[in-house]
């Protein structure tokens, strides 16, 4: 199986030759490790296409995400200061408002697909998406990277300022989740129209670690819908939430949503069971103490128990429970796709 086949058979719940190994983003690791900053990655003649995919190409990944460096340029599109000239990972965002309600009357959904396609940071995104499919054509997954409208808003406001919006129920609060969900619906269907295979959607904020059911119910999960119902022609999307997120599944399944990345909190056999043959399960490996602090051994240990658990039938693809920590040693995460390739070739006898 190529790459993209192995992806397609795990999501559709087909056999696979072997487990696949995807990553969430991976930018932090892939810029610390060249000692660059986004800045630089951004003015390369072709946006670090070439050394994305060689560096997605050696720790054996099957899949190439696009946006390294730029995906947070919707934030610039909507008016969000961004400082992106320091030398390694830090990516510092100031609040676009302060005001909630001053600023919500400012939004024009009607507007949303011409400011997007004015931002030279969003044509950057767009042209790295079509560079990286030229290189790795049908072989691998494509990847757009972008953001769900819960967390979005919580990136354009400020957590702390969002987030006692939220606990105080403000009342301009859906009119801004709507008008998020329809920009990155917009942004999702671009980075698809551009040669994206699927868009990696991760929403923080929405973890059973800051916000209740209730609360997810109320605000994050309409707004993954609102956003859902208008993607046009993808292959799959998958949502990510980080940290305890397997209270989750049964709104994920709902929406629609093909695969859902967890962190390590979440027990594999358990997410399995619950999501059902509806839903594949991803990650759930963690991507501080097992894959920047642990051992090779360690990770392929934890890789090869979670091969066992899922077998070769679909529905799991390994992956980092989050993003990759920057200084995360290049042999634990090729640690993952030698133990899925063992794992596979001890259950063929």
């Amino acid at each position: 199986m190529t790459s993209k086949e192995r992806i397609r058979a795990a999501i559709a719940h087909q056999p696979v030759d072997r487990i696949p190994m995807m990553i969430l983003l991976g930018e932090s690791w892939l810029i610390e490790r060249k000692g660059i900053s986004f800045k630089d990655l951004r003015e390369m003649d072709d946006l670090g296409a070439q050394m994305i995919v060689d560096a997605y190409d050696e720790i054996e990944c099957d899949n190439v995400t696009t946006g390294l460096g730029c995906w947070i340029g919707w934030l610039e599109a909507l008016g969000c200061p961004v400082e992106i000239e320091k030398i390694g990972a830090p990516i510092e965002v100031k609040a676009c408002f302060t005001d909630i309600a001053e600023f919500v009357e400012t939004l024009d959904h009607s507007k949303i697909r011409e400011r997007l396609e004015s931002s030279e940071l969003i044509q950057k995104i767009m042209k790295q998406t079509r560079l990286i499919k030229e290189k790795v054509g049908d072989s691998k997954y494509v990847c757009g990277q972008m953001v769900a409208p819960f967390s979005a808003c919580s990136m354009m406001a400020d957590v702390k300022y969002f987030m006692t919006l939220v606990g105080k129920k403000n009342p301009h609060l859906p009119k801004l989740l709507d008008y998020m969900a329809d920009v990155c619906a917009c942004l999702g269907n671009m980075y698809i129209e551009n040669g994206a295979d699927m868009v990696q959607i991760p929403d923080p904020c929405a973890s059973g670690d800051m916000i209740s059911p209730k609360t997810y119910a109320m605000y994050a999960a309409p707004a993954q819908k609102r956003m859902f119902d208008q993607f046009k022609g993808h292959d799959n999307t998958m949502l990510h939430i980080c940290g305890k997120a397997g209270m989750r599944i049964p709104s994920v399944i709902e929406v629609g949503f093909g695969s859902f990345s967890v962190d390590s909190p979440v027990q594999l056999k358990e997410a399995l069971e619950q999501a059902g043959g509806k839903l594949t399960m991803v990650g759930n490996f963690n991507p501080n103490e097992a894959l920047r602090l642990g051992t090779p051994e360690d990770v392929y240990a934890l890789a090869y128990a979670n091969a066992e658990i899922a077998g070769l039938n679909g529905g799991y693809i390994m992956m980092p429970g989050c993003d990759l920590a920057a200084t995360t040693p290049v042999e634990n995460i090729k640690a993952m796709v030698r133990a899925s390739k063992d794992h596979a070739a001890n259950v063929r006898g």
